[in-house]
């Protein structure tokens, strides 16, 4: 199974970005809205300038206190933002995701952001992929029981 089709099980396309002089401070406001815990920090143009997570939040937090609410998206954010291509396969960004020690990948088509993945969304094609297996195999094993 490749991204696009986790893209597309996922259906909306809209990617909620933030450009980079957003007020850190708002962010979980952001996050809680919209029910994610990570948004792509884009220029004017739409360009992927970097990530901003709910981890990063936390670790700004906890080294700056609340001073950190003054800075703004580009200053916690990862740079570059780790990254899948619309045509990987799903085992592939799950490496990344494991490698990169990461929960959330943005999906680019050609350079260009098209989407994000989370490990949950990855998690839930895999089980699916698990669960169509299982039948399967169980089909052809009763297929073969009634046989004999």
């Amino acid at each position: 199974m490749k991204i696009s089709d986790v893209l597309a099980e996922k259906g909306s396309n809209r990617v909620i970005t933030v450009r980079p002089g957003k007020s850190v401070a708002e962010l979980p406001g952001l996050f809680d809205e919209h029910n994610i815990s990570s948004v792509p920090v884009v220029d004017a143009t739409g360009r992927l300038l970097g990530i901003v997570t709910d981890r990063l939040f936390m670790k700004a937090l906890a080294r700056y206190g609340t001073a950190m609410l003054e800075f703004t998206a580009a200053d916690v954010m990862q740079t570059p933002a780790p990254s899948c291509a619309i045509d990987d396969r799903v085992a592939h960004a799950m490496r990344l995701m494991t490698e990169q020690r990461v929960r959330h990948l943005v999906v680019l088509r050609e350079g260009a952001l098209v989407g994000i993945v989370s490990i949950g969304d990855l998690v839930k094609c895999r089980l699916q992929d698990a669960e169509l297996e299982s039948r399967v195999l169980r089909d052809i094993a009763l297929g073969r029981l009634a046989v004999e």
